[in-house]
């Protein structure tokens, strides 16, 4: 089965990755990648203990990594990370970032031609170049994908579209519209 890298860091987002890790899952094994393997405590005190830690990361081995929100500090110097982010995105594999998760990216020096949303002043951060901000829920370009932190559901459909793991029926279903199984069970269908 192909993987996903999933880069996870005290105070990550959970609620961002949701929805992309249940798209994802049946068809990619996410395995998740910290700076070491100590536990990590996230946003809302869940706690995760990756699976791997960056000196064990082989970029091959993977299609995409994904970088959520949180407290950028934790991993503001973490230059082993700007460098792999670099050889996903040199190896043309997808390199997805939401909220502040894009301070990755700009630390990494991906953003210089690159449209980008993030959910943080960029302003006061030297390494994000600002005339290519666009204030978007989710910018694709090429093999990036950047979103604001509100828009997680967008973040995982269009992730979804990107590995092509997506149907009308997902994208109603993650979006609050219906529930096919359900009006299938009831025999109805729910309006508006």
């Amino acid at each position: 089965m192909k993987k996903i890298l999933l880069f996870i860091y005290p105070t990550f987002a959970e609620f961002e990755i949701t929805v992309t890790t249940a798209l994802l899952k049946g068809d990619y094994k996410i395995e998740t990648v910290g700076l070491t393997k100590d536990m990590i405590t996230a946003e809302t005190g869940l706690q995760v203990q990756p699976h791997l830690e960056l000196t064990e990361v082989r970029v091959e081995d993977y299609e995409a990594i994904i970088i959520p929100g949180g407290d950028v500090i934790h991993i503001k110097d973490s230059e082993q990370l700007f460098s792999i982010v670099r050889q996903f995105y040199k190896k043309e594999k997808l390199v997805a970032a939401i909220c502040a998760g894009p301070f990755v990216l700009a630390a990494a020096d991906l953003l210089k031609d690159v449209p980008y949303t993030v959910t943080m002043d960029y302003r006061k951060l030297d390494c994000f170049p600002i005339e290519n901000f666009i204030y978007k829920n989710v910018v694709s370009y090429k093999n990036i994908i950047t979103a604001q932190g509100h828009a997680f559901v967008e973040f995982g459909l269009a992730i979804g579209e990107y590995f092509d793991v997506i149907n009308e029926h997902r994208v109603n279903f993650y979006r609050g519209n219906k529930n096919i199984m359900m009006e299938k069970l009831l025999g109805q269908t729910v309006e508006g």
